[in-house]
């Protein structure tokens, strides 16, 4: 059964399609859309939360709700992208622009190490950024991408990345000879964290997908990984999935 916020905001989205409320002009107040739909105000808020998540409106304080594109982010600001190899991953960092807003140093507390699968104390530089589609650069950003390097290359990352069009781990492969042998990735729902909101053009705690991505060498060992944080209709993941062996079909014997 559908939701009373999810009809005002499948409402709404109908109409700004349709051009009701064309791009670049502002939606009716909370009050004034409370009143229009018969539900409570908090009802209309949680409505747009999810336009806004979808690319549809912007909201400012004092300026009210601003209609920004006819249609869901995904279908027009989206980034999609198929991943299948090691390339392909470092092709992802090729086609899309890496705009950095801190360079750190860290040492792994207990939570930090946790949720890294390092141990705590091992030291790190963390290159956190923004992702942006180069052919779309007026579109919100696709992701926050926290990389945390293994410190013995800090001084390498610092003095080069910012110039660096590839991904981080393509810069320490090249200039150092470490190469990936693999990646190691995990997928999962969370929260848009409140420290990254603002640079990604998202409401705090928002839907948003968070993708975990381990770079192993040779021997196994991480030296590098990366969190990225994906709002809610920002990017499409596509991989695809073969039987090992036709083998594994044939139907038992009568």
């Amino acid at each position: 059964m559908e939701t009373r916020y999810a009809f005002v905001a499948r409402r709404l989205a109908e109409g700004i399609s349709a051009g009701e409320y064309p791009v670049g002009t502002v939606l009716p107040t909370e009050f004034e859309l409370a009143e229009q739909f018969g539900v409570s105000r908090a009802t209309v808020r949680s409505a747009l939360r999810e336009l806004q998540q979808l690319g549809l409106v912007s909201r400012r304080r004092n300026t009210g709700t601003r209609v920004e594109a006819a249609h869901p982010a995904w279908e027009t600001s989206g980034y999609a992208h198929s991943l299948r190899t090691v390339e392909d991953v470092l092709q992802y960092a090729a086609e899309t622009r890496r705009c950095i807003q801190e360079i750190a140093s860290e040492i792994a507390d207990d939570e930090l190490a946790e949720r890294l699968g390092c141990r705590p104390g091992r030291r790190w530089l963390r290159v956190s950024s923004v992702r942006v589609d180069t052919a779309k650069v007026s579109a919100p950003p696709i992701c926050w991408t926290d990389v945390y390097v293994d410190a013995t290359y800090t001084e390498l990352v610092r003095a080069q990345v910012a110039q660096f069009s590839g991904a981080v781990a393509c810069l320490i492969e090249e200039r150092t000879g470490r190469g990936i042998a693999e990646i190691v990735q995990v997928i999962r729902s969370v929260g848009v964290p409140p420290r990254t909101a603002d640079a990604l053009r998202a409401e705090p705690n928002s839907h948003a997908l968070e993708i975990t991505r381990r770079y192993r060498d040779t021997r196994g060992d991480s030296f590098l990984i990366s969190v990225s944080i994906h709002p809610a209709g920002r990017f499409a993941y596509s991989m695809l999935l073969r039987r090992q062996s036709p083998a594994s079909q044939a139907s038992p014997a009568a």
